[in-house]
This record gives structure tokens, C-alpha cells and sequence, in this order.
């Protein structure tokens, strides 16, 4: 490794992967053994080593993410499409989605995206959104994990930037290491508007989507540093463990199998990536799984745990007939709307060749979130099947630039068309977070090197369907409202269909044109949308963000774990990451995931010590924060309005740190190669950081302040 400075020389060293002293008939034992250093991972990583009494290991497939992942929302997220540095022998998924031809092979090794397998997981992928669930939801998972039990946990992991009244009012911890920002960095002047259209439609400003918790609408909360630069759980949990001497962790290693004999789990057998030579490590308390909805269920599987009749036609031995394993996938459906506007959207302030010759770049836009506000609301479906509940059940999130599906599950890329970009308009995602349609995740062979399969059903329930005509109503008159830019033309892309949720119904008249208030939504400047399908029965996708497939409860028949996360069954041996959340949600799972790890390290502690004192609850950061990557850095190095891939090269080139090196970004590659590299990226989120230029508006005030500020403007 290639590192500067002494703190990222005994990071490469501690991260280093094993020597080839190692063989496979070595012996080598360690009280915890965790497979998986994502975003759970990087969190029990810590927590169980904090107290410095316990040997940890922790197993990932790729290494440490580079320094430019912290660095502003849009440029990470085109650095990372750009780079694909993740090793992932073994880890690529076939994926299937209703409306669309069966993907043969997503490999992350071709799209260093998600599943992100770096250390940090997938927090590296997102774009720095931090939505949490309705305690409603949170309720419905079962014994000792309702909303009031793992508020603490919430707040544990939480460490609220802002004003003194957000730090007094808003629902969120102030001391934890995963930073939440009171205000994003920056947002679009057509997100204020859509903010504006959605309170004409009777949805009530929420200061904040995490304490105002009903119907309403605001800005997206982020976890994104002051400067606007990118937090993510490598970052926070486990760069400051790294130099304890009680913590490895080991790189370029695939576990393929776990080690049970008489119904305990000993250890884990892994593949070392880079000699393909196979070694074993053994657990003298606790095996943790902590690999995602795709990978934690595929090593359950290849280690004999599933569903009795899958096991034995691929040949493996039925360790435990557990049914639910890799079942009960449940996935977040989203659905596009387009409008055109004449206002300069994400998509034409990129710089060349992103943005259209001539169009001048923006830097201080590069750290949008992208998916800036969100208006939710409780659909009539919902509230006469339940009347005593207030959760919201229709999610509306604005994008200020141009989002087309052209295909699944790749319909994370930039815009889908070549560049320059040529369509200038803004989009709001319709999407329902709980659906009777779910998934799985199946295994054809017992081989470690062959890919699972990923298949999201189609939307078909009559409840379902009901759902998504009301949310794309609701997107039809917000984005028809006069109050949003001026949308001039729609947009022919087709989105809408029933098995491709990913657009909304296409229904005609809802805010038809016309000269009258009474009987018109849209006004003569044609704020009508693009007709790309969306919305329709067979039009809304799956977001890659997918929980249940180990999912808790209190039987084996339908379950995977229990409520101390144990996998029915086998003793030393449990399921901590999304995989276990039993309920779906329209939001990415960062902060439940942060919240059930912070609580599993606990009930971990707790059950092999017995003692409060060693719980390891509070962080110790044994090594000095890693440093970001600033739009004020690059600007000066860079110049003032340097084009967006201009930042992707140079970070490209001056990235040396972690255990993979990056080569430099070919600067001399055609707009439409890059547009191939970037189609072929699927991010782990609803939408992927394709582009951002935005407006800048920044302010130091509280939301409710800066909205006084913006409805007089």
C-alpha cells in the first residue's frame, strides 16, 4: 500500500490482508468472529472490541473505501461508478424484476456499487439521506424492538449538527459518531417550489421528517458533515477501532462456509481472494453475520441452514430446515413522474461533457443529496383498512433533474441517456414501502462461486394497485402545480406499467389543462407530464435497499432469527444487519440498521459477560477522525467552476489511500464509454448519485427559520 501519513500506514497495515504464512491447517480462534464489515459490521466491529477484553475479527471481501468516499455526495458517487474498485469473486447476483428481462449476472466486481462490499458497506453507496421508520413500523418487529425501545439505540448512533433550537426540539441523539446535519448542504430553488406545490395539495410543513413524524412535507435529513461531505460508517465506527490491538480485520477474504457441528457454530471457513487457497478461523463465543439481504442468507444456505427441499436438490446437507432463509424478500416500489421545466435542472450544471457545451458548472451544487425533499401522506386505502393509524403509507421524493428507467435493475444510471445530457426536467419518485408483492433471494448450486438469484414479484394485489393510483395522483398534482417551475412539455419514456413499478398509473385528466381553476390544475406554461409510462401497474421498480430475508420472529417456520437475533436452532451463531427487519419501509435502512446493531452489541455483551461495566457501549476513538474531501478543497486546486468529472479524475489520480489502489481515471475517454461504465452501475439506493447541479442555498438558521425565509422569496 501506497499510504500518507502514519494514521493511514497503520491502517493498511491493520487492514493488510493475511500472509501467505497462513495455511489452510493453521489454527486460529478469536472470541468474535464477524462476516461482514458493512454498515452492521462496522458497528459491532467496534462496540465489541471497545473494552479491549475481547478478540475480534472482522471478514470482508474488499477493503478499506478510498478517501474521495468521503467526499461530496455527487462527485463520491461518480467517483465510485468511475472506479469500481470492489473485489467480489463469487459476490455477483442474478437479479429479476417484473416488467423487465432477467439481469444474467450483476456483479459488483463490474460495478464497485451495490451491494457495496468495501468496509463501510453499504453506507458508501447512499446518498447521505437519513429517513428513519414510523414507530408504528418499528413497533411491528416484535419483542424488544418497538419504537421506544430502540430510541435509545437511535440516538446512541446519532450525533445532531445544527442550531441551538434544532439541538433543543429536533428528535435525535447529539453524541454519537454518525453525524446528522440540521439542514442539507445545499437545495435546488425547484425543490423549495415543490415543497410550496405539496402544502397547496394540504401537506403541512415538517421542520424535521425525523420528529415531525405524520403526513407532511420537508427536506430530506442527511448525514453529511457541515462542509457537505459524506458520512458513512467506515468513517465513523470503524477507522477509529482500527489501531486497537484486540481488532482484525481481514480483507480479500469470501467466507463460504460456516462451521456446525451438533447444532453449534465454530467458525467460518473462508476463501483468501487472492490466492484462492481456503483457511478456516474459529469462534470461541459468536459467529455474527453481518452480509447484507443478498450475502447473509447465501452463507446460511451454503452452510445447511434453509428451506429443507432447496438444500437437498443442490446437493448440501440439511443442517437445520429453516424455510425462511432467503424468503420474505420485501423491497421499497418506486415509480418515476417527469416534467419538463425551463429552469436549469441537476442535469445542465455539471460542466462538459456531462452538461451541454457552453453550460457552466456549479461545484457548489456537487454536494446535493440529489433526492432533496419528501412529502408523505396516508392514503384512503390505508386509513379505512386501519383508522387508528397515523402512518404515513404514500412517500413522494423530488429530484430536481431527469430520472428514466430504461432498464432493471439498472435503472440507477445517469439518466439513461448519452451525454450531454438533453433532457431538462425534474422528477418526483411515487413510491409505497410496504406491498403484498415481495421476493426472494434463491440459490441454484451449493457452490460458493455461483451467483444467488434476486427476484422482486410483481405488483398484482388489488390493495397494492389502490396504493399506487393515490400516489401517483398526489405526484400528478403536485407536479402539475403551477407553484413548480415552468414545466413546458412531457416526457414520452413509458414508465407506469403494473410490473415495473417504477412509474406511476397513466391516467389522463387528473390535472388537466385549462383556463379555469375549478376545472384545471395545469396553466398555459403546460406543467404537464413527460408521458413516459409512469405510475402504471407495470411500471415500479424495486429499490435495492431489501430487508426480511432472515428476517425476526418468534418461529422457525416463517423466521430466521429470534429476538436476540440467534438463528433458530444453532447456538454461537447470529443474523445482524437489514436482513432481519421484519417490515418493509419506503426509506433506506441506515438508521434502523445503526440502531440494531448498536442494540445487538449490547445483547452480545450482555449475554457472555454479564456485566454493565464491560458492555463496550461507549466509543473509544482510539485514532484521529479520517479527513473529508471538500468542494472548498477541490475548488481552490481546481478552479471555481471545474466540471464535475474534472473532480472524478483528479480524486481518481490523488487517491492512494486503502488496500486497493486506484488507477487514474482515463481523461481521454469518450462521453459515451462513460456513459456505458455508468449504465452499468446499479447504486444501493432509490436512486444512484448520478448528477447534481442545484441552486445554491445555504443557510445557517433552523428549517423553520429558513422556510419563512423561503416562501417570502
Amino acid at each position: 500500500c501506497i499510504i500518507r501519513g502514519v494514521a493511514g500506514s497503520l491502517a493498511c497495515l491493520l487492514l493488510a490482508s493475511p500472509s501467505a504464512a497462513h495455511t489452510s491447517t493453521a489454527f486460529e480462534e478469536y472470541d468474535f468472529v464477524i462476516v461482514g464489515g458493512g454498515l452492521a459490521g462496522s458497528v459491532l466491529a467496534n462496540r465489541l472490541s471497545a473494552s479491549g477484553k475481547h478478540s475480534v475479527l472482522v471478514l470482508n471481501v474488499a477493503g478499506a473505501p478510498p478517501k474521495a468516499y468521503s467526499g461530496p455526495v455527487v462527485i463520491t458517487d461518480e467517483y465510485i461508478i468511475n472506479k469500481n474498485i470492489t473485489a467480489s469473486n463469487g459476490l455477483s447476483a442474478r437479479i429479476r424484476q417484473p416488467g423487465y428481462g432477467p439481469v444474467p449476472q450483476f456483479s459488483t466486481d463490474l460495478t464497485g456499487s451495490s451491494p457495496a462490499r468495501m468496509l463501510g458497506g453499504s453506507s458508501l453507496v447512499g446518498l447521505s439521506l437519513y429517513l428513519r421508520d414510523h414507530p408504528e413500523a418499528l413497533d411491528a418487529w416484535g419483542e424488544g424492538w418497538s419504537w421506544e425501545e430502540l430510541r435509545p439505540y437511535f440516538h446512541r448512533a446519532e450525533g445532531l449538527q445544527g442550531t441551538k433550537r434544532a439541538l433543543r426540539e429536533s428528535d435525535y441523539g447529539q453524541a454519537g459518531p454518525y453525524t446528522v446535519q440540521e439542514l442539507p448542504a445545499f437545495t435546488h430553488s425547484l425543490t423549495q417550489d415543490f415543497i410550496r406545490a405539496s402544502q397547496e395539495q394540504g401537506l403541512p410543513w415538517a421542520p424535521d421528517l425525523n420528529t415531525e413524524r405524520g403526513s407532511g412535507v420537508g427536506l430530506n435529513p442527511t448525514t453529511q458533515h457541515a462542509d457537505g461531505s459524506k458520512v458513512h460508517a467506515f468513517d465513523a465506527y470503524l477507522a477509529p477501532a482500527l489501531e486497537r490491538h484486540n481488532l482484525v480485520v481481514r480483507t480479500g477474504a469470501r467466507a463460504d462456509r460456516l462451521l456446525i457441528k451438533d447444532n453449534i457454530c465454530h467458525g467460518v471457513a473462508y476463501r483468501r481472494l487472492a490466492d484462492s487457497t481456503d483457511h478456516v478461523v474459529h469462534a470461541k463465543k459468536e459467529v455474527i453475520v453481518s452480509s447484507g439481504y443478498v450475502y447473509s442468507p447465501r452463507l446460511l444456505f451454503l452452510s445447511g441452514i434453509g428451506a429443507k427441499e432447496d438444500l437437498e436438490a443442490v446437493g448440501l446437507k440439511v443442517v437445520k430446515d429453516l424455510p425462511a432463509v432467503g424468503r420474505n424478500l420485501t423491497a421499497a416500489r418506486f415509480s418515476p413522474l417527469a416534467w419538463r421545466t425551463e429552469e436549469p435542472t441537476l442535469s445542465q450544471m455539471m460542466g462538459a461533457p456531462i452538461s451541454a457545451t457552453g453550460a457552466k458548472a456549479n461545484p457548489a451544487a456537487y454536494g446535493s443529496t440529489v433526492l432533496e425533499a419528501t412529502a408523505r401522506s396516508r392514503s384512503s386505502v390505508a386509513a379505512k383498512k386501519d383508522p387508528k393509524s397515523s402512518k404515513p403509507d404514500l412517500v413522494l421524493t423530488f429530484l430536481p433533474l431527469f430520472y428514466a428507467p430504461k432498464s432493471a435493475p439498472l435503472q440507477y444510471s445517469l439518466q439513461g441517456e448519452p451525454w450531454p445530457l438533453k433532457t431538462n426536467a425534474f422528477t418526483i419518485c411515487a413510491t409505497l414501502g410496504e406491498t403484498k408483492a415481495q421476493g426472494s433471494v434463491t440459490f441454484t448450486s451449493g457452490a460458493p462461486d455461483v451467483s444467488p438469484v434476486v427476484t422482486h414479484d410483481a405488483m398484482t394485489h388489488p390493495e397494492d394497485l389502490a396504493r399506487a393510483r393515490e400516489a401517483v395522483e398526489l405526484a400528478k398534482r403536485i407536479g402539475g402545480s403551477s407553484a413548480l417551475g415552468n414545466a413546458t412539455a412531457p416526457i414520452e419514456n413509458g414508465a407506469g406499467g403494473q410490473d415495473m413499478w417504477s412509474a406511476v398509473y397513466d391516467g389522463r385528466g387528473t390535472c388537466r389543462m385549462g383556463k379555469h381553476h375549478h376545472d384545471s390544475v395545469v396553466d398555459h406554461h403546460l406543467r404537464v407530464p413527460i408521458e413516459n409510462g409512469a405510475g402504471g401497474q407495470d411500471m415500479w421498480s424495486a429499490v435495492y435497499d431489501g430487508r426480511g430475508t432472515c428476517r425476526m420472529g418468534k418461529h422457525h417456520h416463517d423466521s430466521v432469527v429470534d429476538h436476540h437475533l440467534r438463528v433458530h436452532g444453532i447456538t454461537n451463531l447470529r443474523v445482524v444487519d437489514g436482513s432481519i427487519i421484519p417490515v418493509g419501509s419506503p426509506y433506506l435502512a441506515v438508521p434502523e440498521v445503526l440502531a440494531l446493531a448498536e442494540r445487538a452489541s449490547e445483547l452480545i455483551l450482555n449475554h457472555h459477560i454479564r456485566t454493565s461495566q464491560d458492555s463496550g457501549v461507549d466509543l473509544v476513538e482510539d485514532a484521529p477522525a479520517p479527513s473529508t474531501v471538500t468542494i472548498e478543497h477541490l475548488t481552490k486546486k481546481l478552479g471555481e467552476s471545474f466540471p464535475l468529472l474534472q473532480g472524478v479524475a483528479y480524486l481518481s489520480e490523488k487517491q492512494v489511500e486503502g488496500l486497493s489502489e486506484v488507477e487514474p481515471v482515463d481523461a481521454s475517454l469518450s462521453s459515451s464509454a462513460i456513459a456505458c461504465v455508468l449504465f452499468a452501475v446499479i447504486s444501493f439506493v432509490a436512486t444512484s448519485g448520478a448528477l447534481a447541479a442545484i441552486f445554491h442555498r445555504k443557510s445557517t438558521s433552523s428549517r423553520d427559520d429558513s422556510y419563512a425565509i423561503l416562501v417570502q422569496a
